[in-house]
């Protein structure tokens, strides 16, 4: 057993502990995302302050979150990749497949965006009506619109693979994304 702990075998059992390790932290991280992103956002959805209470945020913010999350990691990733030499690793498949999710999830808030403007028309309260056209036509009317085109154009064109595939795209449609969720905050 000594030789297998420490010897040749213990590598191999080492690379089982640490991959069954990482199924049982992203088995227990995914449902705490989930909830506190919920949780946070049934907050706002109960409130009385007008354009928060929306069913809607549930699903937004948890999509929002994984949209900015795999916009951030990209940016790092590529960074990572390219200066450590990982490019063996981290291959062009792996790249590709978080774009996807980009372009998911990018939609999902994008769907949002547009469902917090037909909720607020369609129920008729005109305090929440001109919240949501000064958002976008009032006074930072420059910042909203950084947002979506940050957060909602520019990830619709990982549709194409020739940008889906470029390195320098990728980083800098990232970048906006990250910038886009800023926005978002601000």
């Amino acid at each position: 057993y000594t030789f297998l702990a420490f010897g040749w075998g213990g590598k191999a059992k080492h690379w089982q502990r640490f991959e069954e390790l990482s199924l049982v932290l992203a088995g227990l991280a995914t449902p705490l995302v989930f909830s506190v992103h919920t949780t946070v956002s049934f907050d706002f959805a109960t409130s009385v302050i007008k354009g928060w209470h929306s069913t809607i945020y549930p699903p937004y913010f948890v999509a929002g979150a994984i949209f900015s999350g795999f916009a951030m990691v990209q940016t790092l990733l590529l960074i990572t990749r390219k200066v450590l030499n990982f490019e063996n690793y981290i291959t062009m498949a792996h790249i590709e497949s978080m774009n996807k999710i980009i372009i998911l999830t990018g939609s999902i808030v994008g769907v949002a965006y547009g469902t917090e403007f037909f909720i607020a028309w369609y129920g008729g309260n005109p305090y929440e009506v001109f919240a949501f056209k000064n958002r976008a036509f009032g006074p930072y009317a420059w910042a909203y619109w950084t947002m979506i085109s940050c957060n909602v154009i520019s990830p619709q064109l990982f549709w194409f693979k020739k940008i889906r595939r470029s390195i320098p795209m990728m980083f800098v449609l990232s970048i906006f994304i990250n910038i886009g969720m800023w926005f978002e905050r601000f």
